[in-house]
């Protein structure tokens, strides 16, 4: 299950546009992770912003030794200030070092570019193995390659409707670069019923209908079709997906047992034309 990191805003946070339960209670975030670290799966997606998802992962990697690979991303601040933040952010993980560390606010770094030298340092220190960015839109990915700025790792939103940063994918492989999908089911967009679609992205409506009827046609879940079209992708290092239980995460890892029959060219290519470009509907954070 390497393939596999497990998003983490949900044990922070009432996350999700299809999610009824609100933020997992402590006990059931345990249960996951010791559940994802018996399957293999070892590398973790927080994030300052996600409430107190890291503390949470703190509390169990100091009760249970156990260690994951964790990725977690800054808050828009200004360089002088990002100090402050990593090392609470260590703090909260209890952890030394970090995996990853990302820039999760564009705009912020574009305004002030020494914010990345500031992860470099922490990345010197040996602080932090990997550092780079969380983006949203193709035209930042195009600001970076334009403009040679060096990083290691890049998370970019990737589903069925959300196929923008495809064409990137091989130019960022050649680079060493390691790519993280996330979105993967639109923050639960995909298993919403039609009928509660609120009317700000009714216009996906008839490609979840195709969606449905793919799935129905195959005998396969909708988050069995979501997962694998993105698991294909051979230029993604990781797939991150979020759950709101164990079970949960066991449905989805025996979602991957479907990954052959994704495979075939006829799903393939019917899943590719389900590509969404509008923006408004694609991206969580227009929905609001």
């Amino acid at each position: 299950m390497n393939k596999l990191a497990l998003g983490t805003a949900q044990f922070g946070l009432d996350y999700g546009i299809n999610n009824r339960r609100g933020k997992i209670p402590v006990n059931e975030v345990f249960a996951i992770l010791n559940y994802a670290f018996t399957k293999k799966i070892d590398t973790l997606d927080t994030a300052h912003d996600y409430g107190d998802s890291e503390k949470i992962i703190g509390q169990y990697l100091h009760a249970t030794n156990q260690s994951f690979k964790i990725i977690s991303k800054s808050a828009p601040l200004s360089p002088k200030h990002l100090d402050a933040f990593f090392y609470q952010s260590l703090k909260n993980l209890k952890v030394n070092n970090l995996y990853g560390y990302l820039i999760h606010d564009f705009d912020k770094f574009k305004a002030n570019p020494a914010i990345l030298s500031q992860l470099q340092k922490y990345k010197k220190r040996g602080r932090v193995k990997k550092i780079g960015f969380s983006l949203y839109y193709p035209h930042q990915l195009e600001y970076l390659l334009k403009n040679k700025v060096k990083f290691d790792l890049i998370q970019i939103p990737f589903s069925i409707f959300d196929q923008r940063f495809v064409s990137y994918l091989p130019k960022l492989k050649s680079n060493s670069i390691e790519v993280y999908a996330r979105s993967i089911f639109l923050q639960g967009l995909v298993f919403k019923k039609i009928a509660d679609l609120p009317k700000k992205i009714l216009k996906i409506k008839p490609k979840l209908q195709s969606l449905s009827k793919i799935s129905k046609k195959w005998q396969i879940p909708i988050a069995a079709v979501c997962l694998n079209f993105v698991w294909n992708n051979r230029y993604i290092d990781k797939v991150v997906i979020g759950v709101d239980s164990k079970k949960n995460l066991e449905e989805n890892i025996n979602n991957i047992g479907f990954v052959k029959i994704i495979e075939k060219e006829e799903i393939t290519r019917q899943l590719t034309l389900l590509k969404e470009d509008d923006e408004t509907i694609i991206l969580p954070i227009n929905w609001s």
